[in-house]
């Protein structure tokens, strides 16, 4: 009976292990929009024409059992605030200070985790609008930068 315990013990353990995997995606650009300002149309731009270093993939980790983001070599860790893994819309949200933020920009990054599409906007913060408009006398208000990635599952590499 104790063999038996011990059996099946130690199976639940190998269980709960193999479960436990990290989940590595490698994404590539599949959609470049720019938006200059909040009346102007969208304009996506072919990727023919985007800037190289635009165009390199870049890897993303996350630890899925513990609902962590583990890494990116595109999103730095100065970026967000906290990451949300929603079972409502299966997304992944990085949460980022915003337009009060003190930097130029602030991106809303989001992961779908079915599709494994990831939309990443760039908008200028409130401060880089205030002092454009103090500079310039006008301002870029609804100024978004759109790039879309195709993120697919890779093994992990070391």
């Amino acid at each position: 009976m104790k063999k038996l315990l011990l059996v099946l013990a130690f199976s639940l353990l190998a269980l709960n292990v193999a479960n436990a995997k990290d989940v590595n995606l490698s994404c590539e650009l599949s959609k470049y929009i720019e938006k200059r300002w909040a009346l102007a149309d969208e304009i996506q731009t072919p990727l023919s024409k985007v800037n190289a270093s635009d165009l390199k993939k870049f890897t993303i980790s996350f630890d899925m059992e513990n609902e962590k983001f583990l890494g990116s070599t595109l999103i730095g860790p100065n970026e967000y605030k906290s990451v949300l893994f929603s079972s409502l819309d299966n997304m992944i949200y990085f949460i980022t200070k915003g337009h009060k933020a003190d930097d130029i920009s602030y991106y809303d990054t989001r992961l779908d985790r079915l599709t494994g599409e990831l939309i990443r906007v760039m908008r200028p913060t409130e401060k880089f609008l205030q002092g454009q408009l103090e500079n310039t006398g006008t301002a870029e208000v609804g100024y978004e930068l759109t790039k879309i990635y195709q993120c697919k599952l890779i093994d992990k590499l070391f």
